[in-house]
């Protein structure tokens, strides 16, 4: 009995004392990253309570002694005077009032040094019980394992703490009490004596294993980082939020400039607002177009530069713009539209929307035309002006059915403009085009896979920690294979220059986003539009239709409108076979039986009723108050579910649809997850494009998941063959979105 009372003092001391090695790895950082000094006296304080709860102390004199180890501590630490003198109790006692008061007012950052100080014992004290409790009487120590090793990681990910050889101490730590706790609850459920050297037998290949893991782990290679530094994010969050252009010499404002010929580097986010707009549906607002990629950025070739000396217009105030941003046909159908802009200070550029026809001024101005960059600029700046445009509605049928080399060959003007790259392009940026591409069939599916391939892929949208190429380093090159981390910028140009690579016409365009929605009022909307609205997209050129835009950076969607004119003649056969079938099922079951037959059955089902419902009413006459209550309960719980279906709905459809991995599932999924908007409150307006509303749903739920499923649903659409999709990599945007109608 003497040695189960030693093996068992012994095997708690060990317990103890690597609960408080976990526990100090909670303590580790705090010098480090706040301004909390002495953190000893908390050490001693944790040391002390695991003393006691080891040695069995009273409740009421372990309590005793912390208390007085606390107040003697704080009374040393912030009063300075004797602590027998009990001088410093009334400035303690009025000190602790006076911040209980602030903490229930919430105003936590006013709270003093000495409250906190107090608090941390508090919390010292919890934890020192909860080690007790869930080392000796639970005999499980995995949940603070895992909380421990969670928050050490956390700091090390995203501060400046270095918690490496933290990482590997808790390790061993955890699982080594793991193992140990493992054995007694082993030996305690199995009802088995002590016996010399058991735990020994059981420990020495515990100890070995932990050991020769976490040294194996320490020596073996390190694989380099996958995802960037989150740091430098955090240090910027809050600022983030736009886009921007510039000359990627070193950190620069977001917003717009001319110079485009060194790209790369971080943006300093700038809200400033630009303007204001009026609009009947949102678009990207247009400044200019650049056709020729040095390798580093952007310039505009010498066709464009002789179109811009020689071959401009300048409007008086008001006129037609001549640019032709689509080809005449029906392939594209368009709707007449007008958009106003009030800059909040006078601007040089006219900013417009793709298709626009007509421009007015509300100052005396001549507006410049330049036709080669599509750029108008204004020869005295100017605070308002409306512009017309046409809205397209491009035939997916042309888009997909386009002659691009024929029409290359017929062109060869368009050719030279909106296919050149530079001879210098590194061969492994032309392969992954025709990678991403080699499953689709035609030009413009080509496209949107390049468009969708940014989505995932490992790229990150950044404004921070993006890379300036070096003199022999190509700036779409290394965006694409090295760093994979950037802004507009870098998804537009890689974007154009892979569509070049495989023979599509494509240019680089500059200016703004719609911005954010202020107001909606009598089918118009209103937008403000700032610096950090500053954005560069793609257009593409398709024969037959004219200038497609695309939109492949993160978080930003496509704003098209694409049409299926193409009816499959299967589909419709299918259609008619289904209509006369059920026909033909209605005339059956409307034919009558026979005269006897019908007689005979109609006693028979006569007699059975009568006996029937002699049963349901003696039933209902002895427990009809059963039934008038049960009625009521049935009605009421049925109301109440669907008055709150929008709160139960969601589940059922997640659980329904979550198992699917077809396209036709995302399909399903997609439809209902715009049904439950509608549910609620959120519904679509007639006036409203499914991309207006995407970026209307994201606005109000502060996301960007929206308009990227949207994408998704669009380009199913359009390849018209959703059983060979997979939605797999889509189901948490859309779970997190259907949870969303659920709040």
């Amino acid at each position: 009995m003497r040695f189960i009372g030693i093996h068992t003092a012994i095997s708690n001391f060990l317990l103890y004392v690597l609960g408080f090695f976990l526990i100090w790895e909670w303590l580790r950082p705090m010098e480090q990253l706040t301004n909390t000094g002495n953190v000893v006296v908390f050490i001693l304080f944790l040391l002390l309570s695991l003393v006691m709860a080891y040695l069995r102390f009273h409740p009421t004199l372990s309590g005793i002694i912390k208390i007085g180890y606390i107040l003697f501590v704080l009374q040393y630490l912030y009063y300075g005077n004797s602590f027998f003198t009990f001088n410093w109790i009334g400035a303690f006692t009025t000190e602790v009032m006076d911040n209980f008061a602030i903490l229930f007012d919430t105003n936590w950052p006013e709270l003093t040094n000495m409250f906190k100080s107090l608090l941390f014992f508090i919390l010292l004290w919890l934890m020192s019980y909860l080690i007790d409790y869930w080392l000796i009487k639970r005999r499980r120590i995995f949940t603070f394992f895992l909380l421990t090793m969670v928050y050490i990681t956390v700091l090390d990910t995203f501060t400046p703490y270095d918690a490496s050889i933290a990482i590997i101490r808790t390790t061993i730590i955890g699982f080594t009490a793991m193992g140990m706790l493992t054995f007694y609850r082993m030996k305690d459920k199995e009802n088995i004596t002590d016996r010399r050297f058991l735990a020994l037998k059981w420990m020495a290949p515990l100890l070995f294993f932990v050991f020769a893991s976490a040294a194996i782990a320490y020596a073996a290679p390190k694989a380099n980082p996958i995802w960037p530094d989150p740091v430098p994010f955090i240090q910027t969050i809050g600022d983030n939020g736009g886009e921007g252009q510039g000359n990627g010499n070193g950190p620069h404002r977001v917003g717009y400039s001319v110079d485009d010929s060194r790209l790369g580097g971080d943006f300093e986010p700038d809200d400033t607002l630009m303007f204001q707009t009026e609009v009947e549906s949102s678009h990207y607002w247009k400044v200019e177009t650049k056709d020729t990629y040095t390798g580093k950025g952007w310039v505009q070739s010498e066709e464009a530069v002789t179109m811009n000396g020689q071959d401009f217009q300048r409007l008086e105030g008001a006129g037609d713009i001549p640019f032709v941003s689509f080809e005449e046909g029906d392939s594209v159908k368009t709707e007449a539209q007008e958009s106003t802009v009030n800059f909040a200070q006078p601007f040089d550029y006219l900013l417009y929307p793709l298709g626009v026809t007509e421009a007015a001024s509300s100052m005396d101005t001549t507006m410049i035309v330049e036709t080669g960059s599509e750029r108008i600029s204004f020869d005295f700046p100017t605070d308002s002006y409306s512009v017309s445009y046409e809205k397209p509605e491009y035939s997916l049928s042309t888009l997909t059915s386009a002659d691009m080399s024929g029409y290359l060959r017929e062109n060869p003007e368009i050719a030279a403009r909106y296919t050149q790259l530079p001879q210098n392009l590194p061969q492994r940026v032309i392969d992954l085009a025709a990678e991403i591409t080699k499953d689709e069939d035609n030009v413009f599916a080509k496209a949107r896979a390049i468009e969708n391939y940014f989505s995932g892929n490992g790229f990150v949208y950044s404004q921070s920690d993006v890379a300036i190429p070096a003199d022999d380093e190509d700036y779409v090159d290394q965006f694409l294979f090295e760093t994979k981390i950037g802004y507009c910028d870098n998804y537009s140009t890689s974007m154009v220059v892979m569509l070049r690579s495989l023979g599509i016409p494509a240019r680089w365009v500059k200016g703004f986003t719609e911005g954010e929605l202020i107001k909606q009022e009598n089918n118009r909307s209103q937008y403000e539009v700032t610096n950090n609205n500053a954005h560069s997209w793609v257009e593409a050129y398709f024969p037959g239709a004219g200038w497609v835009t695309f939109e492949p950076t993160q978080g930003f969607s496509n704003e098209n409108t694409y049409v299926n004119d193409v009816r499959n003649e299967a589909d419709t056969n299918t259609e008619e076979n289904e209509q006369t079938e059920q026909e033909a099922q209605q005339q059956r079951e409307e034919q009558q039986v026979p005269e006897e037959e019908t007689v005979a059955s109609d006693q028979s089902e006569e007699k059975s009723f009568g006996k029937w419902w002699n049963t349901i009413a003696n039933f209902a006459a002895e427990r009809w108050q059963w039934l008038v209550g049960g009625a009521v309960l049935i009605i009421a719980m049925s109301w109440i579910l669907f008055w709150k279906r929008h709160k139960w709905l969601p589940i059922f459809y997640i659980w329904k649809y979550k198992r699917g991995k077809k396209g036709n599932d995302f399909e399903k999924a997609y439809l209902t997850l715009l049904k439950m908007l509608k549910l609620s409150g959120w519904g679509k307006q007639d006036n409203m494009t499914l991309r207006e509303y995407a970026k209307y749903i994201d606005h109000v739920l502060k996301t960007n998941e929206m308009a990227v499923l949207t994408a998704k649903y669009e380009e199913l659409l359009y390849k018209g063959n959703s059983q060979d999709n997979n939605w797999t990599e889509w189901k948490e945007m859309w779970e997190r979105l259907i949870r969303k109608t659920a709040a």
